[in-house]
């Protein structure tokens, strides 16, 4: 079994079907839209001053429903201009860009990260449980934008913490291949 945590946004291993269950995208796929909605809010209020109430007058106008915030808009090299198919208003990609606070694309980078942590913890505890050995992979994490980096190390030192307490004959191993920055953070 694997899972692969990617902080890339350019859907490369959702293009195939093996992977579509077993990935977590943490700032989401620019490959796919959703409908902007919910750009207009933050953490459920409205956002004030005057370019979000004529943002916010346009979405109240408006027929926005269930499928815009469930739905994801695929798109083509020929399509520019993305609109949702439920209500005409406007498609943004469904990447989580800085400070962003909207829900629609949340809920989905949160549905899958939620997926992963539930495997992860599954793993740990077959490492735990069965002996069992994880090798965690980590391709091209680098310091610029350290996520992924940072999500290796933590489960890595996780593992390694557990079995240090225990009497399993289980083991994990963290490799990392980057040219540039291989180094590692802490080690506990």
């Amino acid at each position: 079994p694997w899972w692969i945590y990617s902080s890339n946004v350019d859907g490369h291993f959702g293009r195939s079907r093996c992977f579509e269950q077993t990935i977590c995208e943490i700032h989401g796929q620019a490959s796919e839209f959703r409908c902007s909605y919910a750009t207009g809010r933050t953490q459920g209020n409205m956002r004030q001053g005057a370019l979000w109430d004529k943002w916010n007058e346009q979405v109240e106008s408006s027929a926005t429903n269930e499928e815009c915030a469930r739905d994801t808009i695929p798109v083509s090299y020929e399509r520019v201009n993305v609109e949702c198919p439920h209500c005409a208003l406007p498609a943004r990609p469904n990447v989580l860009l800085f400070h962003d606070t909207d829900e629609n694309v949340l809920k989905s980078i949160s549905d899958e990260r939620k997926r992963y942590q539930q495997w992860e913890a599954r793993v740990e505890e077959e490492v735990m449980a069965n002996d069992k050995h994880l090798v965690i992979i980590e391709l091209g994490a680098g310091l610029n934008v350290p996520a992924v980096r940072n999500e290796s190390e933590e489960v890595f030192n996780d593992t390694l913490s557990s079995l240090k307490t225990s009497s399993s004959t289980g083991s994990v191993t963290l490799i990392r291949i980057n040219p540039k920055d291989a180094g590692f953070g802490e080690i506990k």
